[in-house]
């Protein structure tokens, strides 16, 4: 980010907030721009017309006069910090995050946190303007950094690449080391374009997508008698306990209630 570019940026103000409550804001819209950083648990955006289940290390992004709200997961309500600005043109053409792509991989606590709890130590409006605009332009530029903007491809190219994958996925499921960096090392892509592939075309991030299709080919296993400890192990689940608990959260059954009820 240029000299020029940093100038024009304004911090406006800055939060945290535990939504054990059940805290949740909207629909409505903004006047500035907001990111949010989840420290933990989970929670939905709902962007223009479009929802986003979001969890800790994740970010999102409202930009001005975008018809949005946001809420937390009831079972595992969020926690997250905040920090409204204003001047950011040129970095959300930097970023992955943008306005039509509202959210973010996850970044690391260690990271990112410190900046926002220093931004949230200072007065924006006092003597410390400076120092806020020089902590924003730090954390706009390390999610650029981490997360830039790519090329877009072209549609059938995406279309191709988004198909390769889901073909990986249901070759290579049962494999308990396969995860989102085995799948992006065969497709010869990033985290942040296979992320924004999946979240733009299926509404869903790829460790997500990868979760839901083992459940899915669990409850076919369990249907058809397979024992819940086989059903893991042959869905990649090294750990039964942890699968079930997966699994409970899912379908609302465990893996046993589930093989009863399809007797």
């Amino acid at each position: 980010m240029d000299e020029r570019s940093r100038e024009d940026l304004r911090l406006t103000d800055c939060g945290r907030q535990d939504c054990s409550d059940l805290h949740a804001w909207g629909p409505g819209i903004r006047t500035c721009y907001i990111i949010h950083y989840i420290i933990r648990g989970r929670g939905t955006l709902e962007y223009e017309g479009k929802s986003y289940h979001l969890q800790a290390g994740e970010s999102f992004l409202i930009c001005p006069r975008a018809m949005i709200r946001y809420y937390p997961d009831p079972e595992e309500p969020w926690e997250y910090t905040w920090v409204n600005f204003t001047g950011v043109e040129e970095w959300l053409q930097a970023c992955v995050m943008n306005s039509s792509h509202p959210v973010c991989p996850a970044l690391p606590a260690e990271e990112v946190l410190p900046l926002y709890e220093r931004m949230r130590r200072i007065d924006p409006y006092r003597a410390n303007r400076r120092e806020g605009q020089g902590l924003l332009a730090a954390l706009l530029g390390l999610y650029a950094d981490r997360f830039p903007a790519e090329p877009p491809a072209w549609p059938d190219e995406e279309e191709e690449r988004l198909r390769t994958a889901r073909a990986f996925i249901q070759a290579s499921y049962s494999q308990a080391r396969f995860g989102t960096d085995a799948l992006c090392e065969k497709l010869h892509c990033s985290r942040a374009t296979l992320y924004r592939l999946f979240r733009q075309r299926l509404q869903t991030s790829p460790g997500e997508y990868l979760q839901e299709y083992r459940i899915q080919q669990a409850c076919d296993m369990l249907r058809r008698g397979m024992s819940v400890k086989a059903a893991a192990f042959s869905c990649g689940f090294a750990d039964p306990l942890y699968f079930s608990r997966v699994f409970k959260q899912k379908t609302g059954k465990s893996p046993s209630e589930y093989r009863a009820g399809e007797k």
